[in-house]
Parts: structure tokens; sequence; C-alpha cells
């Protein structure tokens, strides 16, 4: 994997100006190629939004939307990575796919899990397709909603 930094952030909602400015004052202090945010809160990023948080060399991304006041993903590249052409988008994830300058290939899902108990078993299925689905390399950031155990 070429990017030397990848910030991983559940934002919980972007919907505000001064959201906004904090993942793209984040972005300059930490000068990351990758950011991946979960629970953005928004429809649809639009390009302007964009533009204004991420900063001009942030010229790749994908987006799943919310729904309503829950979830919402976003992904978002520097220009020098590039990517592959491939892209999944499912319920509950967004993956792209990368490639490095020798070549090789490799996977990024980005994931805003379920919050009832019912649609989990669902989620954790769709993860299983899309590692079937992504051969090679996988990196999976998360805000699963999962509890690992009660202790």
């Amino acid at each position: 994997m070429d990017p030397e930094k990848i910030i991983v952030w559940n934002v919980r909602g972007l919907n505000s100006l001064a959201r906004q400015n904090s993942v793209r004052e984040l972005l300059n202090c930490y000068g990351a190629d990758i950011i991946c945010l979960q629970e953005t809160k928004m429809a649809q990023p639009s390009p302007r939004d964009l533009l204004s948080m991420l900063g001009s060399d942030f010229t790749g991304s994908l987006a799943l939307p919310s729904n309503g006041s829950r979830g919402g993903i976003l992904i978002a590249w520097r220009r020098h990575l590039g990517i592959t052409g491939a892209t999944r988008t499912d319920i509950h994830s967004i993956s792209v796919q990368f490639c490095s300058v020798e070549g090789h290939q490799w996977w990024l899902t980005c994931v805003y899990g379920p919050q009832s108990n019912e649609a989990k078993i669902e989620f954790l299925q769709e993860l299983r397709q899309i590692r079937a689905a992504c051969q090679g390399p996988w990196m999976i950031s998360e805000d699963f909603n999962l509890i690992a155990s009660r202790g």
C-alpha cells in the first residue's frame, strides 16, 4: 500500500461548516493521503462541500448517502494515489480498489454498521460477500456498531 497516512474518523455529522473545517484542519495537520469518514449524516456531499472540506488535492471520492439522520460514509483520496477504477457500494459499506506504484492492487472498505440487532447478521454477511469479491490485500475501516463482549 502506498499511502503514508490514512485517517479513519466517526465524525458524527458533517452538516455544519465547523465540522467540515475540523476535517480540513486534521488533513492539513497530518497530511493524510486517504480519509475514511463514517456517520457523515449527509445525503450526498456536494462538489463544493468536498472542495471546502478536503482541499483541491483530494480529487477522488466515493460516498454512501446517509439514511435520514443516520449513517453516511465518505472515502476520499489524494490525486497521486489514483485508483484502478474498481469500486463497490453495499448497504453498510463502500469499497475502493487502489493500485500501488509497483502495480500491486489492494482494497479499502469503509463500514458503518447497523444499529438494530436484526440487521447485524445481514451486515456480517455483507462483509463476507465483500471479502469474497475483493480479492488480494484488504483493509477495512470501521464503525461496526458491535459489542465483542460484555464484561
